[in-house]
């Protein structure tokens, strides 16, 4: 059986791509290139398609930041219980983010990323009525509208 260039040119395309594959997905994670452990991702609420307002200290529209987020469930919480609350907790960021605006002072384009945790965390054990339910929030992934500061 003969190769042509053509399935040569193929192969090698696709072993390329499948090979720039962990490195994206470590990009994805952080600058630490750490993909999340298993033990983790167990015990997560992934949030995908966040959008938070960012609005000046007179309230005015500024932007608006794009995120997805990973909630983490505390030790011995049942995360499955969270998960099927995770339309009332996506609900509960949402007013969160329209009280208070997530940008860094005075840079409309940045996400403060302790602050935009706290209150959304604050908002999600809320729903669900535990204090100390959902633990941490990591942003995996943030971008700006347009660039407006």
């Amino acid at each position: 059986m003969r190769i042509s260039r053509r399935d040569l040119l193929t192969a090698v395309s696709v072993a390329a791509v499948i090979a720039a594959f962990p490195v994206a997905v470590a990009q994805e994670h952080g600058a630490e290139g750490a993909a999340p452990d298993e033990a983790e991702v167990a015990r997560s609420i992934e949030l995908g398609g966040l959008v938070f307002p960012i609005f000046d200290e007179t309230g005015k529209l500024k932007n608006y930041l794009f995120a997805s987020a990973r909630m983490l469930a505390g030790p011995g919480k049942d995360v499955w219980k969270y998960r099927e609350q995770q339309h009332f907790i996506r609900d509960a960021i949402v007013r969160a983010s329209h009280k208070v605006s997530f940008s860094i002072v005075g840079n409309y384009d940045k996400l403060d990323e302790k602050l935009a945790a706290a209150e959304c965390l604050k908002a999600a054990n809320q729903v669900v009525g535990e204090t100390d339910a959902l633990v941490t929030m990591t942003f995996t992934q943030i971008d700006s509208q347009g660039k407006t500061n």
